[in-house]
């Protein structure tokens, strides 16, 4: 049986800090003991305190989460700020936490590539700005139309809507970044995409994309991100075949659309 330590170096190696952003903070977390045994693993693209409860109700010895638990120095570990208190409670209930981010959206098989997989995206190719080639750049089988591609990808990635802009032309040239994607809008233009499918811009970013002649698809930062979670439990059972490894069952969008 692995042990905390054990898994956060195995996933170390698999999915290497080298490959992270400079500003990017991710890792091990929270570990109130690295020699703890690890029975149960949850996956969650977010350590939200809705997650921390389901893991210590339901006896997960870590949480593996792509976002980073702590992104910024926390100044005080006070229950009064939101993650100081959810980082005490997992740490009182023994739960350890790992987060994989930017490292995880440029791996092989990892944020990007599962998301150009979904939508059915081919012959892909890293792209974004210098020193951030985060994004999957790749073809369609077969050309569509702008409408029909938005329909496709709301239905692909199991969104109620999508946030589009663009022609009604055809589409071919597809680049696709999971989560904010305006530092990739010039990059893929720069490359001849037809569409770039994100998972959240701002509204001028939008309005920009279409008079550049970009068609643009913001389909969510969850919905774009979370099918990584299925990689990311294989690389795990890889080497810790005996580990019970579950997604968290509920989705952690922040948005409600109705």
């Amino acid at each position: 049986m692995a042990t905390v330590q054990e898994l956060y170096n195995y996933l170390d190696e698999v999915i290497p800090r080298s490959l992270s952003c400079s500003w990017d903070n991710d890792g091990l977390m929270l570990c109130p003991n690295p020699f703890e045994k690890v029975n149960k693993v949850l996956l969650a693209l977010d350590a939200t305190d809705e997650v921390a409860e389901y893991a210590v109700q339901n006896g997960f010895d870590v949480i593996v989460t792509h976002h980073p638990m702590i992104f910024s120095p926390l100044r005080s570990l006070s229950a009064s700020d939101p993650i100081p208190r959810r980082a005490l409670y997992l740490a009182k209930n023994d739960v350890s936490v790992m987060s994989f981010h930017t490292r995880l959206d440029a791996r092989n098989g990892g944020v990007n590539d599962m998301l150009a997989k979904r939508l059915g995206i081919i012959s892909t190719i890293p792209f974004g700005p210098e020193g951030e080639k985060l994004g999957r750049f790749g073809v369609l089988p077969k050309p569509m139309e702008f409408r029909m591609f938005c329909g496709m990808v709301s239905e692909a990635l199991g969104t109620d809507a999508v946030t589009a802009i663009g022609d009604n032309k055809e589409i071919r040239m597809v680049a696709v970044l999971g989560g904010g994607g305006k530092d990739f809008v010039d990059p893929a233009i720069a490359l001849g995409a037809d569409v770039l499918v994100t998972g959240e811009v701002t509204y001028n970013v939008m309005l920009d994309a279409k008079a550049r002649g970009l068609c643009l698809i913001a389909a969510g930062h969850y919905h774009t991100e979370v099918p990584v979670l299925d990689s990311l439990g294989g690389a795990i059972r890889e080497r810790f075949y005996d580990v019970e490894i579950k997604k968290y069952p509920h989705d952690t969008e922040v948005f409600i659309v109705k």
